[in-house]
């Protein structure tokens, strides 16, 4: 499609020069027909260049059609390298601002600079084509008119590449501020927060905060303005005072030497036509020069690693059998924290056992997960599979054989079908799965019962769309879960959003649910994690205790004191009856 352009334009370029040659000799038939009253010559001169004339329209309407299509392909191209170079960097780099800048800064520019970039690679063509045709029709006219002519676009090129620098500053200078802007926007616009900044009366603070950073985005605009209004208008200027002294000296030629008026029209022409395309060229040159300085930006971060450490640094071999998967004296900090959210970390999780981590918010237990699953690698120690490092391993692998529900997990606005077939896409189109996973998980009949079934678009967003309610959402998450058919199955507070009736039976389900997987319950919730094999206690990102449910209680310990806690709420008949009762597994 470029090769295309480039050839229209050539042929374009060709018109432009055809149509000056064939001006200047109807001026000339048409001055000597007013001498000898003979104007044979017009009407085929005129035919030819309304034809020049229609051709180089249609040429010119093609190209820009063309181009049209071309700037669409390359936006989709480079968004498409953005959002796998996104998608190749590991999770930690998401707790980092300067990548969250990087992200943003590639992502605008993958969107607008190689569009730009095209399309400032085709006017250059187009501007440099056309303008040798024009000066080649002057060279036949007057040499010395295209060396002030070409003289004149010198001061313009010169100020448009200093206005491309500046607008660079500009734009990483204010991607920081720009990112807290559409943060602030996006919570005044956005379906999930617009209840709470209601309930609150957050629109006049939020509105201040957001007028306040665009402000402070236009008072830099302002600056940068009146600086690039000097910087062209020099530039302008200068072209001005040339363009003037060559039309003085095409007057000088005509008035005092023997050039024709029929030459001189076609000269004044053609130093109109050609100082427009210098004009062009330079413009051509200094969008060129602006979107290679923003394409630096989308380049670094599209470049192997350049989104930050990379899922997969390297081939590594597969990942043989699961088996036990062990943790040891594994620690972890993220990059905006002094301290560790995990210190010296001992766990163990058997093939096919349950096992539950339990502690108060911010103990680590959603950290250790994410280690578990694979999304984060220990800032020291390790996480063994079945033996082996998972370091080691292609890291794919980890994830495939792992499912996680989070408890803040992803509500797609998509149908109920594609919803349930997250957990394991390549199979997204099998319905009879989908339902023995909805089944499984509660959430059949209501999906069913919905006005499209399971083709029902979940959230009211789109047209025909129907909204469920928090218990629902977790349901179909759970379904996402139990489709994935993992070895490893880690529920992070999979029933936050579930009323008691169900929290206790979808407990009390969880191993026949997963059965032969080994599972990782992670709950605040200590009367609720009591089916486990072994419950792991955190506190302070460290496993302070373990055991099953009676070896803690009869530790006293952290654990023995939260949970009677806990219970009490419930009086003390419920308190004694959960204290005493048997696991599951042993009735």
């Amino acid at each position: 499609m470029l090769v295309g352009s480039v050839v229209l334009q050539v042929l374009g370029s060709a018109a432009v020069g055809l149509q000056l040659l064939l001006t200047r000799r109807l001026l000339s038939v048409l001055i000597d027909g007013s001498r000898t009253g003979n104007f044979s010559g017009a009407p085929s001169t005129v035919v030819a260049l309304v034809v020049v004339l229609t051709l180089a329209a249609a040429l010119n309407l093609v190209r820009n059609e063309l181009q049209r299509l071309l700037s669409e392909l390359v936006a989709r191209h480079s968004m498409k390298m953005v959002i796998d170079a996104a998608a190749a960097a590991d999770l930690i780099a998401y707790e980092n601002p300067e990548f969250h800048n990087r992200l943003t800064r590639a992502s605008v520019n993958a969107s607008i600079r190689p569009v730009q970039m095209t399309q400032g690679l085709l006017g250059l063509a187009r501007s440099l084509m056309t303008s040798a045709a024009i000066g080649a029709t002057l060279i036949s006219i007057e040499p010395i008119f295209l060396v002030f002519t070409v003289a004149a676009v010198i001061p313009v090129a010169l100020a448009t590449l200093g206005l491309g620098r500046s607008l660079y500053r500009f734009a990483v200078e204010q991607t920081p501020t720009d990112r807290e802007r559409n943060y602030i926007g996006n919570l005044l616009l956005d379906r999930r927060s617009a209840k709470e900044v209601r309930a609150y009366h957050l629109n006049g603070y939020l509105r201040d905060r957001f007028d306040r950073l665009y402000e402070r985005r236009i008072a830099a605009l302002r600056s940068l303005v009146r600086q690039r209004a000097r910087q062209g208008l020099l530039g302008s200027l200068a072209t001005s005072a040339i363009s003037g002294v060559t039309l003085a000296l095409l007057i000088y030629l005509v008035a005092h030497r023997d050039t024709s008026l029929a030459s001189a029209g076609a000269a004044a022409a053609a130093l109109l036509l050609l100082s427009g395309q210098l004009s062009g060229l330079a413009g051509a040159i200094g969008t060129l020069y602006e979107s290679s300085l923003f394409i630096r930006d989308f380049d670094d971060f599209v470049a192997p690693g350049g989104g930050g450490d990379t899922d997969f640094p390297g081939a590594r071999p597969p990942l043989g059998s699961v088996g036990e998967v062990s943790v040891r004296s594994a620690e972890f900090r993220y990059p905006s924290r002094q301290a560790n959210s995990l210190g010296a970390v001992d766990l163990d999780i058997r093939p096919g056992e349950v096992v539950a981590l339990v502690g108060e918010n911010g103990s680590g237990k959603t950290t250790l997960a994410k280690l578990l699953a694979g999304l984060y690698r220990p800032t020291s120690g390790s996480v063994s599979w079945g033996g082996v490092d998972v370091s080691e391993v292609d890291i794919s692998a980890v994830r495939d054989r792992s499912a996680v529900l989070f408890q803040d997990f992803v509500r797609y606005l998509l149908s109920a079908r594609e919803n349930v077939g997250m957990g394991r896409w390549e199979a997204i189109d099998d319905l009879d799965s989908g339902v023995a996973a909805t089944s499984a998980a509660g959430a059949h009949d209501f999906l069913e019962a919905m006005p499209n079934g399971y083709e029902t678009f979940l959230g009211p967003q789109f047209f025909g769309g129907s909204d469920l309610s928090g218990g629902q959402w977790q349901r179909v998450a759970m379904a996402r879960a139990y489709l994935r058919r993992a070895e490893l199955v880690i529920l992070d507070e999979p029933t936050a959003s579930l009323d008691p009736r169900a929290e206790a039976a979808l407990f009390s389900a969880v191993r026949d649910l997963f059965a032969g997987r080994s599972v990782v319950l992670i709950s605040h919730r200590f009367a609720s994690v009591r089916l486990a094999d072994r419950i792991y206690v955190m506190d302070g990102g460290r496993v302070i205790e373990s055991g099953d449910h009676e070896e803690l209680m009869r530790q006293e310990g952290t654990y023995a004191e939260l949970f009677r806690l806990q219970v009490a709420a419930f009086g003390p008949t419920a308190a004694e009856r959960d204290a005493h009762q048997p696991k599951p597994t042993e009735r």
